[in-house]
């Protein structure tokens, strides 16, 4: 029975990454199966006839090397595209894989987009080489025909069609000792009833005639609508030697399995001679092979358009990555934000190391994906790496790669993600809260550019961008011992500093609508904006959690929003000021409630000292850092700003 969709098997023995790489193929129209060893694997191929298997390299029971091999001497399954998943990137490893008949590899961890992309071409691929492979069988049967090898050496000889037809008329004159043969061939650009005719009449040699009609023009209509072969006795026709001749005319369609009726074969012969069987196989076969040769050299252009197409396919998914993460899809005019993002773009035409210093959720990944992409190494790959996530005794594994046998359950070598950064860019967020030991194996990294997997002595030169965040002070934890302040100095060669939300208030109104936007894509709404109270209520809070936990509150809100606007209900207790467990949001500052005089007293104090230090950022961001503009237009001493803001321990140069 045809399937209706592409198979996808996919053979992992790891659960968790056998469900990942499930959710990530659920939504792209594929039936997928799964098998967690290799047996299961072989056992399922030819059950499910898959149109792709994606197979790990490390299975239980035999490798994905020996499962590849059995699949490739299986007559039936041996061209079924393999896309090899492992961990090992070296060319031992690869070459073992094209020695096994893997179509493919991906290298873990991979790049979900890529992965996508390369089933989507395979798919394609394999689709329009089913199609050659029916078109090959067909070319085959009728070549074990000895009486037709002529015939069919002409057509296989060429993809010019014009140019093989030129010769068969005449070939199939001679073979049913015909008095005319003709291939009518639709124009597809007029009307059905013009034809591009390939005739042997009366010379022996073949004529091209274009617009030309059948004898039977009404006949030849029926025989191309109902797709059956006619034949039609005792025709009358005039003949300029003999008068008036009875004649037999056989009409076949050009049927494609693929395409509408090419046209049709005609045939004539004079009577008292009739068709036999035998002329009808041949013919028959010959019809065949007329259409397969016209279908196959249309297949071969639909292939080169559908190559050309998959290249600008590709190119537009690079150029829709690439524009992803650049520094244009950074979002807003704030002008802390725009210094950083105008420092960011000058580092980015460097080699240089980057530390990016920023609170949780302020995008230090995004501007790190953007610097790469905007530098020479952009075509590399970018490895994110988040050093407080990974358990600490995992971490130089990660990092650095092991050998077989470098520790339990080290079963094969794996490389690191500094190898599988080569040529690129990694970058290291929560650098912070790397260990001391791990952290004079990434000093040797910076200083040398060598990397040891773990478990070897084996010194690998890497050229690899190394790019590090954190939001924590570096400085102070290294005068605490907290961090080598060796390292401290390699890494800071270049410091941008990422303000949070709090600090660039003025982006919230076109970051809500930027989120409005996303999420009405994602979540199949259509929501046309925000209120005003429930705008002003975001531009109030304090954002704990900066852009992240912004993003979090409109996904949020317009999960439960009812009509087409965000309305303040649908905002969290914590953004709009309700009172709860004791405490009272004021302004955009969550207090608690004095039980008393002196409670009251010092928090009147440290509600002040807020709105002192909010004032003065908004005053100095508004006039660029300029203080005798901002004095007088805020209408206040000069000396008594200056104080203020030495008292709040603002940089004026932060707002320039």
């Amino acid at each position: 029975m045809k399937k209706a969709n592409t198979v996808i098997l996919i053979v992992e023995d790891n659960k968790i990454e056998r469900n990942n790489m499930g959710v990530l193929l659920s939504n792209q129209k594929y039936e997928l199966a799964f098998a967690s060893d290799g047996n299961e694997a072989i056992r399922k191929s030819k059950e499910l006839m898959p149109d792709i298997i994606l197979l790990d390299v490390m299975l239980p029971d035999i490798d994905g090397y020996e499962v590849c091999r059995r699949i490739r001497s299986d007559e039936i399954l041996s061209e079924v595209p393999i896309i090899m998943i492992t961990g090992l990137n070296d060319r031992e490893s690869r070459l073992q894989g094209i020695i096994s008949g893997a179509d493919d590899f991906i290298t873990k961890p991979f790049d979900r987009e890529e992965l996508r992309a390369r089933i989507q071409t395979i798919a394609r691929l394999n689709r329009y080489r089913h199609l050659l492979t029916i078109n090959s069988e067909l070319q085959k049967e009728i070549s074990n025909l000895s009486i037709l090898c002529d015939i069919l050496g002409v057509f296989n000889a060429t993809l010019d069609v014009n140019s093989a037809l030129k010769s068969i008329p005449q070939k199939i004159k001679d073979l049913v000792n015909a008095k005319e043969v003709s291939i009518y061939l639709k124009d597809g650009q007029r009307n059905k009833s013009h034809f591009l005719a390939f005739a042997s009449k009366e010379k022996d040699e073949t004529e091209i005639i274009q617009y030309d009609v059948p004898i039977d023009l009404e006949t030849v209509e029926k025989v191309l609508s109902n797709k059956e072969i006619s034949l039609i006795q005792d025709y009358k026709i005039a003949d300029k030697t003999n008068g008036i001749s009875a004649e037999n005319i056989l009409y076949m369609p050009l049927l494609s399995r693929r395409y509408d009726p090419f046209g049709v074969l005609e045939v004539v012969i004079e009577k008292p001679k009739k068709f036999t069987q035998r002329d009808m196989e041949l013919l028959e076969t010959i019809s065949n092979n007329i259409a397969s040769s016209i279908e196959r050299s249309n297949l071969y252009n639909d292939l080169r358009k559908a190559e050309s197409i998959l290249r600008y396919q590709n190119a537009e998914l690079r150029q829709a990555i690439k524009h992803k993460y650049s520094f244009d899809n950074i979002i807003g005019s704030n002008i802390k934000l725009i210094n950083v993002i105008k420092t960011a773009e000058q580092v980015a035409l460097t080699d240089s190391t980057v530390l990016i210093y920023g609170e949780t959720g302020t995008g230090k990944e995004l501007l790190a994906r953007a610097i790469h992409d905007s530098s020479t190494r952009a075509t590399g790959n970018f490895i994110p790496v988040n050093c407080g996530a990974i358990p600490k005794d995992l971490l130089e594994s990660e990092l650095f790669g092991h050998e077989k046998g470098s520790f339990t359950g080290a079963s094969a070598r794996r490389i690191g993600r500094f190898e599988a950064a080569e040529g690129g860019t990694i970058f290291l967020d929560e650098i912070g809260d790397m260990s001391p030991d791990l952290q004079v194996k990434l000093l040797r990294v910076l200083q040398e550019n060598v990397i040891q997997r773990l478990g070897s002595n084996e010194e690998i030169q890497v050229n690899v961008r190394v790019i590090a965040a954190t939001n924590q002070d570096l400085n102070q934890l290294v005068s605490k011992g907290g961090f080598r302040q060796d390292l401290y100095y390699r890494l800071k060669v270049f410091e941008l500093r990422l303000p949070s939300l709090r600090e660039r208030k003025d982006d919230i109104p076109v970051l809500v609508n930027h989120f409005i936007t996303h999420f009405n894509e994602k979540l199949n709404k259509q929501i046309i904006g925000i209120e005003d109270d429930a705008l002003k209520a975001l531009c109030n809070y304090d954002y704990p959690g900066n852009i992240r936990e912004l993003q979090n509150i409109i996904q949020r809100a317009m999960i439960l929003c009812k009509s087409d606007t965000i309305t303040i209900d649908v905002l969290p207790e914590d953004v709009i000021g309700v009172k709860t467990d004791g405490l009272v949001v004021v302004g955009n500052e969550s207090i608690p409630i004095p039980q008393n005089n002196d409670e009251l007293k010092l928090a009147k104090a440290d509600i002040q000292n807020k709105l002192e230090k909010v004032f003065l950022t908004e005053l100095l961001s508004r006039y660029k850092g300029n203080i005798s503009l901002a004095s007088r237009m805020a209408k206040i001493n000069r000396s008594w700003l200056t104080e203020m803001i030495g008292k709040h321990n603002l940089e004026v140069k932060d707002f320039k």
